[in-house]
């Protein structure tokens, strides 16, 4: 009885097939894909790792069937993108993005901190309700064309997070200490009410965002990376902070600001800054910050 002859062209993209998805697998199982894109994606990653499943089981009944010509460079389209998956996983940090400090624009709804316990509400559904458009709580939606044209309007309308669903407000001695884990959720809930929260003490941690183009010398963001879609729109987010000794620190230094909130202006709109008042060094976090 002839032995049946074995395919390894079919051999070969069973084997890519499988540890394509065994590694969206990985990455899902850890969370290590939230270094490239955001939440949202995950069903399209357990879409692609079923599908490159279903390949593999449905080549294995080629494995065995003779093949006079045998091609293999097909197979690269699975294999690049395997290697580079294999590579280590770390956060990026503020040198390995060029977006600039976008002033209000950075307010956005819905927003959804990069931390363990956010992200597994998120998956639940809890933060369903998403939007690419900027929030103007007087009713219309404008569209800035340039960096100078942002035109926002605020005023006492409940912002998209109630205030008592967010630790850290002490309202009888009109102080703020802001987690982590609600970084960008605050940020929202002081901008949208920037007249309700002005002359209260704020604690928040960032790493030091100098930006020569925009800012002056004595102003900084304690920023962390706000991720819409994937790693290559990442962009930096937080409350301009006035400090005389700005010289002093290290930009992309992770820090602890503690200061006094008033109501100031960037290109001649109204937003919340911060007149610092203490600074300690801080532990680096690493996580990022969903919008939506």
């Amino acid at each position: 009885m002839q032995a049946k002859a074995f395919n390894p062209q079919v051999f070969l993209e069973i084997s890519c097939n499988i540890v394509f998805a065994l590694i969206i697998i990985y990455l899902l199982k850890s969370g290590n894909y939230l270094y490239y894109v955001t939440p949202r994606m995950e069903p399209y990653l357990i879409f692609s790792s079923i599908v490159s499943l279903i390949w593999a089981v449905t080549g294995i009944r080629r494995l065995f069937k003779p093949q006079h010509l045998i091609r293999s460079a097909h197979c690269f389209v699975l294999m690049i993108p395997v290697l580079l998956l294999l590579l280590p996983h770390s956060a990026l940090g503020i040198n390995d993005v060029s977006t600039g400090y976008a002033g209000a624009g950075a307010y956005m709804k819905n927003p959804v901190s990069g931390n363990s316990s956010m992200q597994s509400e998120y998956s639940s559904g809890q933060y369903s309700n998403f939007t690419n458009d900027p929030v103007d709580y007087s009713g219309s939606t404008t569209y800035p064309s340039t960096q100078e044209d942002y035109s926002y309007s605020y005023d006492t309308a409940p912002s998209p997070y109630d205030r008592d669903t967010k630790s850290g407000l002490d309202e009888e001695n009109k102080k703020i200490n802001i987690s982590n884990d609600e970084f960008y959720p605050w940020i929202t809930e002081i901008y949208a009410n920037i007249d309700r929260y002005e002359g209260y003490e704020i604690t928040m941690t960032g790493f030091v965002f100098k930006d020569q183009e925009y800012l002056n010398e004595n102003e900084f963001v304690p920023a962390r990376l706000a991720m819409v879609c994937c790693a290559a729109d990442l962009a930096p987010v937080g409350i301009l902070c006035l400090y005389d000794n700005l010289s002093e620190l290290d930009s992309g230094q992770w820090i602890t600001v503690t200061g006094m909130l008033h109501k100031g202006q960037y290109n001649g709109q109204d937003e919340p800054q911060i007149t610092v008042t203490g600074i300690s060094p801080a532990e680096e976090v690493l996580s990022y910050i969903f919008p939506y």
